[in-house]
């Protein structure tokens, strides 16, 4: 019965692989799993058990499953075709909702159809577009009338990459009013799913107060969605987010009460009790319930691993056969994750795998007393913390301590408090003029479980670590799963050292890489529709040229991009900021930065300042350096930078334009800060946001210009860009620092033309992602 776990292991690290793009996938890899799966059939059918063959057998499984998950694995869409911006008509398939209060909410669906009113522009098939603010019904093919805006996220190499997003949206689409849509077709399972979560969504709103009722309907329909921000943080800082996230406990609790009810019933038929083994019965009548409770509680994937899991542990009982939890588990894990493996690489199921794995692997002691009771609940608790930490601190950046205590006091209660919530959703649907009697207590334990949520959060600490990289990662999940597995004091006591110890030299590993010194490295930052380069100096220290910025609304870059990235680089500190001009897509995401880090130095070109009443965006970018120097920061203006070049970092930084000062003349493009970075015989040239007027009064000047890479001026504008200026720079690579949809129309077609024309080159951030250049005086290497 041990064979699924190979099985199960191999398959979705398969999955992960193939998902991430980890690992090529040659043709060579069908022939290896038939090979694979050839030697383990051949073992599992007649070799001697002590045969080295049969020995083997495990791994030649979960190398076979491994190449299945590989071909399996869901393919990256991260460059799939954007939706047209625009009013559209649109036609698919409601594939997932997410309810927020009341009816607002928003459904991912995938289009079949579609094409913008005003040109015809087509909606490639196979979209997804998050449609809303109203919940649409899941499983229905519908029709609307929506607003799109085009989505992409920012993409930049970090040693901390992000797990794999399984289903990846290009888009929102907007609905104008909460009816402008129309069901086209919803299969009768579908629909009747839907009338059923309707039913107890407004039964639940109808009969309770405001927070119980979200806290029904996040236990029950899996709508966790529909708690406050307040409340959503305390039980998240707690630990005790897995009581919303419908899981084994879920699962558990609903189809067990209903199975322990019906044997109940079927003993008071004599005849059935004397001839049959009435809980056989029951559990074979259960498991079309257990499948469907993850259906009605919103179709988690840990939902439904757990009801397969359920559903497979009864079928066995049904059949008179004694289950192994490990290897239903494991049996579920392949089931689910063959179905849908897109499903089967979201956060949400991994930690549902961890925390069951460490339940069934649990040495099983029987109970003498309360005091065994609570130390077996207090070691179970510490073991589903430590399965699920590594997950947890990848995902969330820190693992709550208080867990630990607060599972072991308050899970109890999350019990108690998913079953009231189920005993009202049938009392107030079936019953209603009984409602006030089930409503009562679970108004009181719901607010006695988010009051001791926000207790135990208030408490505190938490185990907050840098975000690892890959290595650290993959050393915590083989730590973690050793010290689960073991069973000596003393093997768990030096695998814990040999973690802790390997955890630091990968520490000061990447610290090391990740402040190189003896090379200059840029990273040009995908920060949509804006500038942001981190600029890594030969001796070590850090420049940051513009922090991009989101004046249209949406992510901050600054928050987004720039402070996780610094954080995984292990960056505490920028030594210099040049702030290339006043306009928000260059400064807007300094203010999140400099609120968390210290800035040695900042380069401006005075021009805010100086016309703080005349330009409404100079107010915003002259307070920001106001807070910038009561923070100890050195502001510089053109007339302490320009005449002369200065060694920064052990690289050679000239600044080119505006000098001596900014021309009041000119806005704040044309009187961007340009510079001229070098070091050894490269050297790279950011020219801002300047356009052509500035571009001949530069080529005027006496200044060098020649760079090996070019980030190309004005994201790619019309107005930038000259042919005069491109001669003078004659790169080998240009950079342009666009975002992937804006209105703009950036990077304008000609430039572009003329880019690729003159530059062997040309690298568009808002197609290719973040980009990183690195020379170490002689070679120069780029890294997409």
């Amino acid at each position: 019965m041990r064979t699924p776990i190979p099985l199960a292991a191999g398959f979705m690290l398969g999955l992960f692989a193939a998902s991430t793009r980890a690992l090529p996938v040659p043709a060579g890899w069908l022939a290896l799993i038939c090979l694979a799966v050839g030697l383990a059939f051949a073992a599992a059918c007649g070799v001697a058990a002590s045969s080295w063959l049969a020995r083997a057998a495990p791994l030649l499984l979960a190398l076979a499953a491994f190449g299945t998950g590989l071909c399996l694995g869901p393919a990256s869409s991260s460059n799939a075709a954007l939706p047209p911006a625009g009013v559209a008509r649109l036609r698919g398939w409601v594939e997932e909702v997410r309810y927020g209060r009341g009816s607002l909410g928003r459904a991912r669906v995938r289009i079949t159809q579609g094409a913008r009113l005003a040109d015809g522009a087509a909606v490639a098939a196979g979209t997804q577009l998050w449609v809303g603010p109203v919940a649409l019904p899941e499983g229905a093919c519908i029709s609307a009338l929506a607003t799109i805006a085009p989505r992409v996220p920012f993409r930049n190499p970090s040693p901390h990459p992000r797990l794999p997003n399984p289903h990846p949206t290009q888009g929102d689409a907007k609905l104008p009013t909460t009816n402008a849509f129309e069901v086209l077709e919803h299969p009768w399972p579908a629909r009747l799913l839907h009338a059923i979560r309707t039913r107890l969504r407004t039964r639940f709103d109808a009969t309770l107060d405001p927070d119980a009722s979200e806290v029904a309907r996040a236990l029950i329909l899996g709508d966790p969605d529909t708690l406050g921000d307040d409340d959503a943080a305390a039980v998240r800082s707690s630990g005790m987010a897995h009581v919303f996230a419908v899981s084994g406990m879920h699962v558990t609790l609903l189809a067990g009460l209903c199975v322990i009810a019906l044997t109940r019933l079927l003993s008071f038929v004599p005849w059935l009790a004397q001839r049959f083994e009435l809980r056989r019965i029951a559990v074979a009548i259960g498991i079309p319930w257990a499948l469907a409770i993850a259906a009605l509680t919103g179709g988690a994937p840990s939902g439904w691993r757990a009801s397969i899991t359920t559903a497979l542990s009864w079928c066995l009982i049904a059949c008179g056969l004694r289950p192994s939890a490990a290897a239903v588990t494991a049996f579920a894990c392949l089931i689910f994750g063959a179905l849908q493996p897109c499903e089967a690489l979201r956060p949400a199921f991994l930690l549902s795998i961890a925390a069951t794995a460490a339940i069934v692997a649990a040495p099983h002691r029987p109970a003498q007393g309360l005091s065994d009771l609570l130390r077996s609940a207090l070691a179970l608790s510490m073991r589903t913390t430590l399965a699920t930490a590594p997950i947890v601190l990848w995902t969330f950046g820190n693992v709550p301590l208080v867990g630990v205590l607060a599972n072991l006091l308050l899970v109890p209660v999350g019990s108690a408090l998913l079953v009231l919530a189920a005993v009202h959703a049938a009392v107030a649907t079936l019953l209603p003029p009984l409602a006030a009697l089930t409503g009562l207590p679970l108004s009181l334990t719901s607010r006695a479980f988010l009051q001791a949520c926000r207790a135990f959060a208030a408490l505190g600490p938490a185990i907050a670590w840098p975000p690892p990289d890959i290595w650290q990662g993959a050393t915590l999940v083989l730590g973690a799963s050793v010290l689960l597995f073991s069973t000596r004091t003393r093997t768990r006591a030096q695998v814990g050292v040999a973690m802790l110890a390997l955890l630091g030299l990968l520490e000061l590993r990447l610290r090391h890489t990740q402040a190189p010194t003896g090379e200059l490295r840029v990273s040009f930052l995908d920060v949509g529709q804006g500038d942001a380069a981190l600029v890594d100096l030969p001796d070590g220290k850090l420049m940051l040229i513009d922090a991009g910025g989101n004046p249209g609304g949406g992510a901050d870059p600054g928050a987004a991009v720039l402070l996780p990235l610094l954080r995984a680089r292990r960056r505490d500190h920028l030594d210099l900021v040049v702030l290339t001009h006043p306009h928000p897509d260059h400064y807007g995401g300094l203010q999140a930065i400099s609120e968390q880090l210290p800035i040695g130095e900042l380069w401006d070109s005075g021009q805010a300042e100086a016309e703080v009443d005349l330009v409404g965006t100079s107010q915003a970018a002259a307070h920001l350096l106001a807070s910038a120097r009561t923070r100890g920061t050195r502001v510089r203006h053109p007339d302490e930078l320009c005449g002369r070049p200065r060694l920064v970092g052990g690289a050679l930084v000239e600044v080119l334009w505006p000098c001596p000062a900014f021309d009041p003349g000119y806005d704040a493009n044309d009187n961007s800060l340009v510079l001229r970075v070098q070091y050894g015989q490269h050297a790279f040239l950011f020219a801002g946001d300047i356009e052509v007027q500035a571009e001949r009064a530069l080529l005027s000047t006496a200044a060098r210009l020649h760079a090996t890479v070019l980030k190309v001026p004005h994201h790619g504008s019309r107005t930038s860009s000259s042919a005069e200026l491109l001669r003078a720079v004659a790169p080998q690579l240009a950079v342009v620092s666009a975002g992937a949809v804006n209105p703009f129309g950036h990077p304008h077609p000609e430039v572009m033309a003329r880019l690729r024309a003159s530059i062997p080159s040309v690298i568009d951030l808002g197609t290719h992602g973040g980009v990183i250049v690195s020379t170490d005086g002689a070679q120069l290497t780029v890294q997409r």
